[in-house]
């Protein structure tokens, strides 16, 4: 008789692996779109049937940290990482909640009918109350386990559960877990999934925070070519498709959506995926510098009006990352300083001693520009030197008669 904690977890898997087996040949049913997000509370009535009220987790970083470790067993073996996505999350949930309050064990749902346990739905049927279009699915349970490093383990170590977390045939996951009433008190459920025409993109492995803004992004499907754009911005060029798309987010702290889109001679589509920068890497910019300048220049006492001009190249605070540089394509204007790494204010002075009283062009570039002086920003001015009181006079002709 099992009587030890340790002997009904491994019961537990046991039974597990039996009904998993079955999910390579339960058909896919034809399911309503999932939709909306607001949880119920569960209750004999909400717990009923196949599904379809949403429950909220028991522990949230629970969920997520499976998710984690589920993505790195995968890249350890050579696999694209999965996309966590609210369907699955929300079915796994309902049945990680249903086991605890129903107080059992089974892919199987049940309700209590007078007391007594009855079958009410397959595993394949609560799924696709949830989560419509699927093109393969599979499901991992457990339960007592107390931590994801221990369920994991457990789910590893059986060959069954093994063969879903690391199936190729996978794209999306959803984790739930629920600690309740139930006689193991602590229920976990992942279910995997792959949609029609749906093409998950993930950063960063699923990971829900980034520091630096590195980011490696997976895109399933096969594509000719690929781009990207930053919370809804200017899309990037073109490039060829390869596997994994690396990125530097350049932006404020806080939390950003990355747009891919793909192409091929015959289709496209497009993904997304959030991540929230804990730290601000936004490269400082250009400040509002103007398109030209004009001085004028009066040969009768040899000066310039104004006798200066003067800009303002970063309109924050240093960064030794960074720099500025102003150069002149002309001798005869001087610019203080050449070149600076914070506030300073620029002059732009023409030297205009034994000037002809003609016109003279120039062009001022001011660079932004990073540590190994790569070149992030640029702006061109042009620059005018006119002689003061030009103008036309128009003479007419005296005419004169007999």
């Amino acid at each position: 008789m099992l009587s030890t904690q340790k002997n009904r977890q491994i019961f537990q898997l046991l039974v597990a692996i039996c009904l998993i087996g079955l999910s390579a040949v339960w058909p896919v049913r034809p399911a309503p779109v999932w939709a909306g997000s607001q949880s119920t509370i569960p209750s004999s009535d909400s717990l009923a049937g196949c599904g379809g009220p949403i429950f909220a987790s028991s522990n949230e970083a629970f969920e997520q940290e499976i998710v984690r470790l589920t993505n790195q067993i995968r890249l350890d073996n050579g696999l694209p990482p999965l996309k966590s996505v609210e369907p699955l999350v929300n079915a796994a949930r309902f049945h990680a909640t249903d086991m605890s309050e129903e107080n059992y064990f089974s892919h199987t749902g049940h309700d209590r009918v007078d007391g007594e346990l009855v079958e009410v739905c397959n595993w394949g049927d609560r799924l696709s109350t949830y989560y419509s279009n699927a093109q393969w699915r599979s499901e991992n349970i457990a339960a007592g386990y107390d931590t994801p490093a221990r369920v994991m383990d457990g789910w590893m170590n059986s060959d069954g559960h093994r063969r879903n977390i690391l199936s190729p045939n996978n794209w999306e996951i959803g984790v739930g877990y629920f600690q309740g009433s139930g006689s193991y008190r602590h229920y976990w459920v992942q279910d995997f999934g792959r949609r029609l025409d749906i093409y998950p993109a993930i950063i960063n492995g699923e990971a829900p925070t980034t520091d630096d803004g590195i980011l490696s992004i997976h895109v399933y499907g096969e594509w000719n070519e690929i781009r990207l754009r930053v919370d809804q911005g200017e899309w990037s060029d073109w490039q060829p498709f390869a596997l994994p798309l690396q990125w530097q987010l350049k932006a404020a702290a806080g939390e950003h959506t990355i747009e891919v889109e793909m192409r091929t001679e015959s289709k496209s589509a497009n993904a997304s995926d959030t991540i929230y920068l804990t730290q601000d890497t936004a490269e400082p910019e250009l400040n509002a510098l103007p398109d030209s300048i004009t001085f004028y220049y009066d040969p009768e006492d040899e000066t310039a009006s104004p006798d200066r001009y003067t800009i303002q190249p970063l309109a924050v605070g240093g960064d030794p990352d960074y720099s500025w540089q102003v150069v002149a394509d002309v001798p005869w204007l001087n610019i203080s300083p050449g070149q600076g790494s914070s506030t300073e204010v620029v002059t732009l002075a023409p030297a205009v001693a034994g000037a002809n009283g003609g016109s003279d062009q120039a062009t001022v570039t001011v660079s932004l520009l990073k540590s190994g002086g790569t070149v992030i920003a640029e702006k061109v001015i042009a620059v005018s030197l006119a002689a003061k009181g030009d103008s036309f006079a128009i003479f007419v002709p005296l005419i004169s008669g007999k």
